[in-house]
C-alpha cells in the first residue's frame, strides 16, 4: 500500500484529530496536545518519522497505537524537513 505524502503540519491535524475523535468512550475529553512529528531516516517499515511521547497521564498508550497508525499510513514530505530546520532557526533567534 502506498502512503500518502503529507506534511508535518497536515500529519499533525489528522494525528491529533484522531485522537480526539477516536478516543475510547467513557474517557474525558481533555485536549492532548500533539507536537510536530520529527523527520528522521526510513526504516526497515518504511516510516520517515516519529512523534515525541505527548506525555499525558492516562492516555499514553492509546495515543502512542494512534501514532503508530498514522505512521504506518503517512510519510512526512520532504518539505517538512526544510520547516523544520527553519523553525529552529527562529527559534534560536
Amino acid at each position: 500500500m502506498a502512503k500518502k505524502v503529507l506534511t508535518a503540519e497536515q500529519i499533525r491535524e489528522e494525528v491529533r484529530r484522531r485522537i480526539h475523535q477516536d478516543k475510547p468512550a467513557g474517557e474525558d475529553r481533555v485536549e492532548i496536545p500533539v507536537p510536530l512529528p520529527k523527520v528522521h531516516a526510513v526504516d526497515a517499515q518504511t516510516r520517515n518519522w516519529n512523534m515525541e511521547s505527548i506525555g499525558h497521564a492516562g492516555h499514553d498508550a492509546y495515543v502512542r497505537r494512534v501514532i503508530e497508525e498514522a505512521r504506518r499510513e503517512f510519510f512526512l514530505s520532504d518539505a517538512a524537513e526544510h520547516d523544520e530546520k527553519l523553525g529552529d532557526s527562529i527559534a534560536r533567534r
